[in-house]
């Protein structure tokens, strides 16, 4: 009876997920794709403080995390006296930019610490228009961010293919922010990704990220053509690659409003960034579990609408301050991804200028509360020789840079000879496990219609190959 009883529910569901796949459409389709990837989270067990000792309590592994995450703010001090000369000037806040900051927002997002999503908001803006826009424009103008959007809840997941999940650095942090405070973000970021654009002076020049019209192909796509270039002098382009260590999470604020002073942007947005990153609340959840609310001195959320734009502001200063010592040194940054390179033929004297522009870097981050990665730091030379240079570099903290063959930047494989061999082998097997994934559902028991298959082929396998396509 009880073999009957199961059977009966087996052949049901499979009835039931057979008609379904017969019959989906549109964006049903990717739900299927979903189902074939393991949704599995474990909880994490051990966490390994900065002494090395695992913990296992929740709290325990909460201060691990809380510790590792946040740095304390650099002792700088600030001359208020500073404000009173400015020269960017800041336009008020119009309704156009409120309703383009909450029309254009993702509706299809995890709800967020105030359990709202944007399309309820794009709803109720368009019932009460007026109160949506005198209530932004009120706040923003006088330089204020309400406590309540200051508050949030970071959830820890882990990154996939890591060997070892007892150190933090190993989990993703994602934060879930009030939408309405959100809103008030965008408005503010699209601003000043504005006057990023009509002033030359708030980013680097060699600053990709947050440009209008420029991507991380665009900045693999300069890198390549400089290889190119100095391999047509039969030149060697020596690049070191050096990852900005959890970015959002070491801002000073204190920092970051001197060198707003220096730029000389408007009072009006150092008031609201002042108000914007004092007294921020987050809480920790994970293992079913959510750490009571605390207190946090520094920090840009990673999922803030202006995190990027103010984090591209506080780095700025590391590339001109590289620029001056260093003229015929090149740089590239996309954001925490900076390249430091040269090209010449004497090899020993560029590897020499690379290892001093990178002790001016790490001194830079170390009075700016900024750390870089040593582990990812990494050292290439693009050259035509039939032997590899071993040329290497000493950091500051006495780690040593080996050369290596092959790097990858931004999500593209280079080797030494730029022929992009490895990157097409990588490309090649991605393609290859997202083809079984899909294999999974176009078996000739289970079948998708045709439609739906040729709807995720072209989404999920042609968009990997000719994804960066135009460098290679």
């Amino acid at each position: 009876m009880r073999n009957s009883y199961h059977d009966a529910i087996k052949l049901i569901k499979n009835q039931f997920w057979t008609n379904f796949l017969n019959n989906v459409e549109e964006k049903e389709v990717f739900q299927t794709y979903r189902f074939t990837k393991s949704r599995l989270i474990e909880k994490l067990y051990l966490i390994q403080n900065l002494q090395k000792e695992l913990k296992i309590e929740f709290n325990k592994k909460c201060e691990t995390f809380l510790k590792a995450m946040y740095s304390l703010s650099s002792k700088i001090q600030i001359n208020e006296e500073l404000l009173l000369n400015e020269r960017i000037q800041w336009s008020r806040v119009i309704k156009e930019k409120i309703k383009h900051a909450i029309n254009f927002s993702a509706f299809r997002k995890a709800l967020e610490s105030d359990d709202m999503l944007f399309v309820i908001i794009q709803r109720a803006y368009k019932t009460i228009l007026k109160i949506f826009n005198l209530v932004y424009s009120d706040l923003i103008e006088n330089d204020y961010h309400s406590k309540i959007w200051r508050e949030g809840t970071k959830i820890i997941l882990k990154k996939s293919d890591k060997s070892n999940y007892s150190i933090s650095k190993t989990y993703r942090i994602i934060t879930l922010l009030n939408c309405l405070g959100k809103v008030a973000e965008k408005i503010i970021a699209v601003q000043l990704s504005y006057t990023a654009e009509i002033n030359d002076k708030l980013l680097n020049f060699d600053q990709i990220k947050d440009r209008k019209q420029r991507s991380a192909i665009n900045a693999v796509l300069n890198l390549v053509h400089d290889v190119q270039m100095a391999k047509s002098r039969e030149n060697t382009l020596i690049c070191l690659l050096l990852d900005v260590k959890e970015v959002f999470d070491h801002v000073a604020l204190k920092q970051l409003v001197k060198i707003l002073i220096k730029l000389k942007i408007s009072v009006n947005l150092i008031n609201w960034v002042k108000c914007f990153l004092q007294n921020r609340i987050i809480d920790l959840a994970f293992d079913d579990e959510r750490q009571k609310s605390k207190k946090i001195s520094t920090e840009i959320s990673q999922d803030s609408f202006i995190s990027l734009i103010l984090f591209l502001i506080y780095i700025r200063y590391l590339f001109s301050k590289i620029r001056a010592k260093f003229k015929n040194l090149q740089s590239l940054s996309y954001i925490d991804d900076v390249m430091l390179y040269i090209e010449g033929r004497n090899i020993d004297k560029n590897v020499k200028m690379l290892e001093n522009a990178a002790k001016i870097a790490f001194t830079w981050a170390e009075n700016n509360a900024v750390q870089f990665d040593d582990l990812k730091s990494e050292l290439i030379h693009f050259e035509s020789h039939k032997t590899t240079l071993n040329q290497m570099i000493i950091l500051l903290n006495n780690m040593i840079i080996k050369s290596k063959t092959c790097v990858q930047w931004l999500e593209v494989w280079l080797n030494r000879k730029l022929n992009f061999k490895v990157h097409v082998q990588t490309k090649i097997a991605t393609i290859i496990r997202t083809l079984h994934s899909l294999f999974k559902l176009m078996n000739s028991e289970w079948e998708l219609n045709v439609k739906s298959e040729k709807q995720l082929y072209l989404t999920c396998v042609t968009f990997i190959s000719d994804y960066d396509v135009e460098i290679w």
